[in-house]
């Protein structure tokens, strides 16, 4: 047990010179939740000190949540239905994100930044500070955002569509057991991946004509400088 804790006190310490040298765009990027796949933390060269103490955090902060949760409950409200936007979660996530990155040194973190944009692909650029870093204006950035929600409303309305054609049959159904639920829950998530497949060519055009409106907007020299951010790709193995 001390050896555990003599290994914790030296990861932190660490982790708190590592915050000094932070790259501030690094870090605004990065996120975090990347981390819960073993192959990014292979990728990004995670040891074994620095996840057992991201763990420790992470247990920390599933406990504050419960805690939360069990705090609305003896309010009389559902913790089912408390808000993303929620104050006391969002501090939670903050203090936790700060936690996780803080225990990374530069190197991890500029990796784990890279690999998030990787993972937003285009609409990583529609973020305020990496537009900063490749140049995109405001007026810029405020069409390309436009161009993306109208895709992203466009894509959303078809999925709601077909969910609204697929549940309909089964909205006064009720489950007499959790099996039952179950089932009825893996059917209609069967039947609507079958529906969303058909409408696949549609979904694909709309992706394309958003692709063709976006780089009308952002010019070929900015999608270079975005592309250089993303780093070597990642090819999870």
């Amino acid at each position: 047990m001390k050896k555990y804790y003599a290994v914790l006190v030296t990861v932190m310490v660490t982790a708190a010179v590592f915050a000094q040298k932070m790259d501030p765009f690094d870090y605004h990027v990065a996120d975090f939740r990347l981390l819960t796949d073993k192959r990014v933390q292979v990728e990004v060269g995670l040891t074994k000190p620095q996840i057992a103490v991201m763990n420790k955090f992470a247990d920390a902060n599933r406990t504050k949540i419960r805690a939360y949760q069990d705090q609305v409950v003896r309010a009389g409200r559902d913790p089912s239905k408390i808000p993303d936007s929620d104050p006391t979660l969002l501090r939670y996530f903050s203090e936790l994100r700060g936690q996780i990155l803080s225990n990374l040194n530069p190197l991890q973190l500029r990796r784990l930044r890279e690999l998030t944009i990787q993972n937003a692909g285009l609409s990583g650029i529609l973020d305020t500070e990496i537009a900063k870093k490749v140049g995109i204006s405001d007026d810029e950035l405020k069409k390309a955002r436009a161009i993306f929600e109208k895709g992203a409303s466009a894509s959303r309305k078809i999925q709601q569509d077909v969910y609204a054609q697929v549940t309909k049959p089964y909205v006064n159904v009720r489950p007499k057991s959790q099996a039952e639920a179950t089932a009825l829950s893996t059917k209609i998530r069967e039947i609507f991946n079958g529906e969303m497949a058909k409408r696949s060519p549609e979904i694909q055009k709309l992706a394309a004509q958003t692709k063709k409106e976006f780089e009308a907007v952002v010019t070929p020299k900015q999608l270079a400088k975005y592309k250089a951010l993303s780093g070597k790709k990642f090819v999870p193995k």
